[in-house]
């Protein structure tokens, strides 16, 4: 896989949109609101599968190092034992999985049920990594009714909000980039 230039940029671009996405963090206990689902979307939509999936996972690494880029400022190998930390992980595949889907689509309807899947994904990895951290690191075992409520509940309308605007943006921002 030869990457050029100008992926290289739009790659490291992303992977700083993402952490800014985490900056911009409103805490709701647990669980934070981000707009890093959001960039991951944007992600998966402006970039190749193999890209996209690079270009997260290169974000995951450098949170993992240490730089602080995850929400709350925090980063560092000890960020596996995060509550959160499942849903950065569902992020990479998910960025993938994304791209694969929609590659070449220009319909924002078609855009914005592969996006809604992606979100069942991020909530398939996330939540059961949440539950076994909260209850083996954290010795806070949860029922499902109370873990739906911390980590996913709150999230449902503005993770559809921001698929919608991401399935609506981002073939306009392809098209732009395909002009050049």
């Amino acid at each position: 896989m030869k990457i050029k230039t100008k992926d290289l940029t739009k790659m490291a671009l992303l992977v700083a949109l993402i952490a800014v996405g985490a900056f911009i963090s409103i805490p709701l206990g647990p669980v934070p609101f981000t707009l890093q689902n959001f960039f991951v979307f944007m992600t998966g939509l402006l970039l190749t599968p193999w890209q996209a999936f690079l270009t997260v996972l290169v974000y995951v690494l450098l949170g993992l190092i240490g730089l602080p880029i995850f929400a709350g400022f925090t980063g560092g190998f000890q960020s596996v034992f995060s509550p959160t930390f499942g849903f950065l992980i569902s992020f990479v595949i998910g960025a993938f999985m994304i791209s694969k889907l929609t590659r070449k689509e220009t319909s924002s309807v078609k855009i914005m049920i592969v996006l809604v899947l992606a979100e069942v994904l991020f909530y398939a990895i996330g939540l059961p990594y949440f539950h076994i951290i909260m209850k083996n690191v954290m010795g806070n075992p949860m029922d499902l009714s109370k873990i739906m409520s911390l980590a996913m509940i709150p999230f449902l309308i503005p993770d559809m909000i921001k698929a919608a605007v991401a399935a609506i943006i981002a073939p306009r921002i392809n098209k732009a980039l395909n002009r050049r």
